[in-house]
């Protein structure tokens, strides 16, 4: 297991807050420090080299309950590739302290993303990880809030999928620009908000 942290507020608030955590036994390694926001978003990047195999499915939760722990340490248990791993992204802070119809963020009450994340090396493997991550998936959306994280969606994920990841009406104001700024489609190669 591992923990990643990020807070943006005061050192020393933040060192306060992460006191408990680093009492929690003998961990293999210790990376928290200060260190610039770009460095920690590609801190995992070398985790996804070039040339492996993906796919991946989310949902975003209203929290982490006993039933949440159990599904996710079950299938866990059955990832197929050493490459692979179940992710809990907290989210709680900033995001939600807008509301909903601010921007085309949707799920502004969501506390987690929970992404299933298969990957590993021989196409032959595609089939039995590809269902290990939809197996998860299905298993864990009773657990979800019905939203999703646009930049998390794949691309077999339809349009019930987008709406979920901004809302109706936020998607309904984006199609809206979308076809008074982009009537050409110029902008085509993500996912689609054209209502």
């Amino acid at each position: 297991m591992a923990i990643f942290v990020c807070y943006s507020g005061k050192v020393e608030d933040g060192e306060a807050l992460i006191a408990p955590l680093r009492g929690l036994g003998r961990p293999v390694a210790d990376i928290m420090m200060r260190r610039p926001y770009t460095q920690m978003q590609n801190l995992l990047d070398a985790t996804q080299p070039k040339g492996r195999r993906y796919y991946w499915k989310s949902h975003y939760l209203p929290g982490i309950d006993r039933q949440t722990i159990d599904v996710a340490v079950e299938h866990a248990g059955r990832i197929r590739s050493p490459h692979s791993a179940i992710l809990l992204f907290q989210i709680q802070g900033a995001l939600g302290e807008l509301p909903a119809g601010h921007s085309p963020a949707g799920n502004r009450d969501a506390a987690y993303v929970l992404n299933i994340a298969g990957s590993w090396e021989k196409p032959g493997d595609d089939d039995i990880n590809i269902k290990w991550a939809r197996d998860c998936f299905e298993a864990t959306r009773s657990c979800s809030t019905g939203g999703a994280y646009i930049n998390f969606l794949t691309e077999d994920e339809g349009q019930d999928r987008i709406e979920a990841a901004y809302g109706r009406s936020n998607l309904d104001r984006l199609a809206a620009l979308k076809r008074k700024y982009d009537p050409e489609n110029f902008f085509r190669h993500t996912k689609s908000v054209s209502g």
